[in-house]
């Protein structure tokens, strides 16, 4: 029955970086950040927006070309070796040592690269350049078909849909937590369609996933090693999916938009396994021509998913994130780098949000976010296991924050936070009559009901702070 409670936002305005960010890593021995643009890789401090160190990967480096038209596909704190690496669209694999800011390069691969993924103990890493060989063993009439015994012959075969016209088709790999296996998401030449394969640490294929129609780019194996999440499009809904290691589908959960709406830009676990964070943008451009950007956290509790916060960065190109990454050691530390170069970093951390409970009049309530709804339940009147509860409170947007007030007397009152800046204060309805049956049953508690609702018309964030 936790929330997460945003601690503190920390911002950086305006970075002196040429080009725009590509990639975004971050230094787990000193927490500084790693980025790397069209024209140079650098490392800044977050707490002073103070760039450390820098180096060209243009000019005499010739990396990537001066006009800016370069790229650069991977970035990664390599810990052991005090030394970044990063991976260019050219082909190019190069280290950057942060005490003598040069660079080395250490591989090039001619037909370039489309992404660079190293394994979590730093020994393997795993490089795509868009060209995949298939593999086969037959037709499926005579392969060996394992558990689903020889009935999966004679199942009829499922229509396959090709990926969305905005599949950008380039491949995805993730690793698991331990380092034993990856999963590559790509597109079958075949087909046409996105399928996973897993492979071990010896690159043997272990599995391949199921036919899935609509299933999308983004691709995050859970630190824990359980799934690996993914998207997909249903013909009446939109849900991150997830796969077992065997490439199997096993649960999914609903996003809060219609299928049309809004697209699955990337897919972030933090390194405890607590939270996926899922980057969000609109299929369509607003009358402005800009496209509305947001990035929500949700967490799991007794199999139901539930909508904790949602970061809404409206229609402001400039404001827009273009690099998010998960702290590896703050579990609950997010940093993100706008389109203008303004890094922001987010602390969080889990909280029960209840009343005090000491006062006989005094509900004992405990308020859990579920997205644009607050899960009440009254622990003074009866115990109820999450997700069920006492009572609902709709609003209009996703809550962000909930507190209940201290004053003597008034401690059922609770005041919500929603993502689009707006406050509501929820007082207890004192004039119905509990002895009233609602639907058959009797009412045991009495629900809170709107009071007020204030609208922040600045753009500077709000969070609340409890009085004692």
């Amino acid at each position: 029955m936790r929330n997460l409670k945003l601690l503190k936002s920390l911002q950086s305005s305006e970075l002196q970086i040429l080009g725009s960010p590509l990639c975004l890593s971050v230094r787990s021995d000193t927490g500084s950040l790693l980025v790397a643009s069209q024209f140079c890789i650098s490392e800044y401090d977050p707490r002073t927006g103070q760039v450390v160190s820098e180096a060209s990967l243009t000019g005499l480096a010739g990396f990537l070309p001066e006009d800016g038209s370069g790229g650069v596909v991977g970035l990664q704190d390599l810990a052991e070796l005090e030394s970044a690496c990063l991976a260019t669209a050219g082909g190019d694999v190069v280290l950057f040592n942060f005490n003598h800011c040069q660079l080395e390069l250490v591989g090039s691969v001619d037909s370039g690269l489309t992404s660079m993924t190293w394994s979590p103990d730093e020994e393997l890493v795993v490089l795509t350049t868009g060209k995949f060989i298939t593999v086969g063993w037959g037709k499926k009439e005579t392969q060996f078909h394992g558990s689903e015994g020889k009935e999966a012959a004679k199942k009829k075969i499922q229509e396959v849909q090709p990926a969305a016209d905005w599949d950008d088709r380039r491949p995805r790999v993730t690793w698991r937590g331990d380092g034993q296996l990856f999963a590559v998401s790509a597109v079958c030449k075949q087909s046409g369609n996105r399928k996973v394969r897993v492979w071990n640490r010896e690159g043997v294929l272990q599995a391949t996933s199921e036919t899935i129609n609509g299933l999308e780019a983004p691709l995050c194996w859970k630190p824990s090693g359980s799934l690996i999440a993914s998207s997909q499009r249903h013909p009446n809904k939109h849900s991150v999916v997830f796969l077992e290691k065997n490439g199997l589908l096993h649960g999914d959960f609903t996003l809060p938009f219609s299928k049309d709406q809004a697209k699955v830009k990337d897919l972030l676990w933090n390194s405890d396994s607590s939270v996926l964070a899922v980057w969000l943008e609109d299929m369509t451009a607003g009358e402005d021509g800009q496209i509305n950007t947001c990035i929500q956290l949700w967490t799991v509790g007794n199999y139901h998913w539930y909508l904790k916060q949602s970061l809404d960065f409206g229609r402001d190109a400039l404001r827009a994130p273009r690099c998010v990454c998960w702290d590896p050691e703050r579990p609950l530390r997010l940093h993100m780098l706008t389109h203008s170069w303004t890094s922001v970093t987010y602390d969080w951390s889990f909280t029960t949000d209840k009343s005090s409970g000491s006062e006989g009049s005094d509900n004992a309530n405990v308020a859990v976010i579920d997205g644009d709804k607050i899960l009440v339940t009254n622990f003074r009147q009866c115990v109820v296991p999450p997700p069920m509860c006492s009572f609902e409170l709709q609003l209009s947007s996703p809550v962000n924050q909930v507190t209940f007030l201290c004053q003597p007397q008034r401690t059922n009152q609770l005041a919500a936070l929603t993502s689009n800046g707006q406050i509501s204060l929820y007082v207890q309805d004192l004039g119905n009559d509990l002895d009233q049956s609602a639907d058959g049953f009797r009412r045991m508690s009495r629900p809170l009901v709107l009071q007020k609702t204030f609208r922040n018309r600045s753009e500077e964030s709000i969070t609340f702070t409890k009085a004692t």
